[in-house]
Parts: C-alpha cells; sequence; structure tokens
C-alpha cells in the first residue's frame, strides 16, 4: 500500500471499518489514563456531547435558547498533545456557541505550555467569547504550602490569555447581555490551593438577574449555597469517584460528593460536573471525553427536567 495512501487512511479514516480496532486503542489508552494521547482522528461519536437544557428564573426572554458550550480539564501537557485537543476544539465550534466556559486545569506542567494552551483556546469561536476560570493545575501541585510559585504561572497565563480576548474571572464575574435582559457569570478562583473567595466572586450580585457560577472543584458546592447562583457548573473529577490525596506520605482515598453529571444540590440549585476533555480513566469505564451543551430557556413552574 503506498504511503500516500496509508496517510489518507488515517487523515479520513472509513470509520464503520475501523470502529472496533481503533475503540481497542482507547479503552487501552483509558485504562492507563493516557486517552490525551490519542494522536489519530478522534471519532466523534467517542467524545460525549451532552444536551442539556438550563431552565432558569426571572431569565429574560431574549435568552431564550442561548448556548452555552462547557470544556474543562484541558491539561495541556506533554500527555494531552495539541493534535488532538484541535480536534475538541473543532468540535466545539461545530455546536454553534454564543459562549463558551472553560472550568479550569487548562494545562499542567509549568511555563512551557502557557502559549499552547492559549493558542488552543483562542481557536474558540462564539458570539461572545470564552470564559475561564481556574483549577489547581493552572497553579501547578505545589498547593498552598509553595502558593508565590503557583501564583507566578497562574498570573502569567491569565496575562497571556487576556491578551488573546479570553475573558478569566478570578473571583470576578462577567455580564451577558441580550436587549434590556442580563445574565451574570461568575467566576471563582480554586479551592484547593487557597484561591477562593466567593464572597468578593459574588458581592454585587443582589439584583434580579440569573446567576451562573463556574467553579472548577464541586466538592464545596452545598457550603457555596448561601451565595445566589441558580447553576453551577464544574470539573475536575474527571468522572472518578474516588479521590487520592497524600497526607503525611500516605496515601488516602475518599469517596467524592459529586463525581459527574446532574445534580440537584437544593431547591432551584443546580450543580453539573463535566468529565472533562483528558485522562479518561479505565478503572471506571472509560470515562469519554466530555463537551457540554446548555441551552437556556425561561423556568416555568420550577421545571428541571432535562430536554435534550
Amino acid at each position: 500500500m503506498p504511503m500516500r495512501t496509508i496517510k489518507q487512511y488515517f487523515k479520513q479514516p472509513h470509520w464503520k471499518r475501523q470502529h472496533t480496532w481503533r475503540r481497542m486503542i482507547w479503552r487501552s489508552l483509558a485504562r492507563l489514563g493516557l486517552t490525551g494521547l490519542h494522536g489519530l482522528p478522534v471519532h466523534s461519536k467517542w467524545v460525549d456531547i451532552h444536551r442539556r437544557r438550563m431552565w432558569m428564573n426571572n431569565l429574560d426572554p431574549a435568552f431564550e435558547g442561548y448556548r452555552i458550550v462547557q470544556i474543562s480539564d484541558l491539561h495541556f501537557s506533554p500527555l494531552v498533545t495539541r493534535s488532538y485537543l484541535v480536534q475538541m476544539m473543532e468540535l466545539v465550534n461545530k455546536q454553534r456557541p454564543d459562549l463558551v466556559v472553560a472550568t479550569g486545569d487548562l494545562l499542567t506542567g509549568g511555563h512551557q505550555f502557557v502559549h499552547g494552551i492559549t493558542h488552543l483556546l483562542e481557536r474558540l469561536k462564539a458570539t461572545d467569547g470564552v470564559i475561564a476560570t481556574f483549577g489547581n493545575h493552572d497553579y501547578t501541585m505545589r498547593g498552598k504550602k509553595q502558593w508565590h510559585i503557583g501564583q507566578r504561572l497562574s498570573d502569567r497565563l491569565e496575562n497571556h490569555l487576556e491578551k488573546h480576548r479570553i475573558n478569566v474571572l478570578r473571583n470576578e464575574r462577567a455580564v451577558l447581555k441580550r436587549g434590556e435582559g442580563e445574565v451574570i457569570v461568575v467566576g471563582l478562583d480554586d479551592e484547593w490551593t487557597g484561591r477562593l473567595d466567593p464572597k468578593k466572586g459574588f458581592e454585587t450580585c443582589n439584583g434580579h438577574a440569573p446567576v451562573i457560577c463556574l467553579n472548577h472543584n464541586p466538592v464545596n458546592a452545598r457550603e457555596l449555597l448561601e451565595f445566589p447562583w441558580q447553576w453551577m457548573l464544574a470539573g475536575h473529577t474527571h468522572g472518578r469517584p474516588m479521590e487520592e490525596m497524600k497526607v503525611r506520605g500516605k496515601v488516602i482515598r475518599k469517596g467524592r460528593p459529586f463525581v459527574a453529571g446532574y445534580y440537584e444540590v437544593a431547591p432551584g440549585r443546580h450543580l453539573y460536573v463535566n468529565r472533562g476533555l483528558s485522562y479518561g480513566d479505565g478503572r471506571h469505564g472509560t470515562n469519554r471525553p466530555e463537551i457540554t451543551v446548555f441551552r437556556l430557556s425561561c423556568a416555568k413552574n420550577g421545571t428541571t427536567d432535562e430536554h435534550r
């Protein structure tokens, strides 16, 4: 078979003929948590493009059908390749978003990946642009002990993203407008590194406009019920029901209160946990990469049911 034919085979695969062996590759990588190394064209049916109606109280009718696409946990690094993430960005654009939100862990590995993740997110096309918040990996994994090292990385990342018109919210808010109507998006900073400050993020949210909260780690969703969000969009978990951490050299495992998908945390308070685009985990199924598409809709009689 000529080399040119082989290259064409990989660039424009006949999925019906290749599905079996490509699925085997995907599952093998997932068992090792290495799905981000998948360099071949990604079959769109392997990506979970989850569609959900986002019912909201006090939503101005001008926002009816407004489309928000959530991505999370890109972890751009040597283990999550640029070619793989480029394909994911293209899939996001095909959803025709009004707004894209990226809920943290944009990179893993330090300063050398700042330019790359910026150019990847710059590929996204949405009417109202891209809003990003940060997760623990955007500060490095040093946590609170060496916060100043992580602070330098996150500040540099924010500066690069903002220069390329990506709106970074770190305990801040953005206001979406349609005619006379408004929707407020509050982006909280990372909880694990001690940068989260909800009082600062929500300090001016005292009106009737509905509020969407972006919060990388959903572990504190119930603690944040005192603040006026209707929907919280999170990531961090990769769909893994257990969390592992080291305490004094020992690995401790504990269950997560929110793992993946939709939760009604309290009446009228809704949480969605996105599994992310990288690091599938074969121990709990393949945990396919996820792109979530929300369509805003005026709540009727407290309706919260999912509508695809």
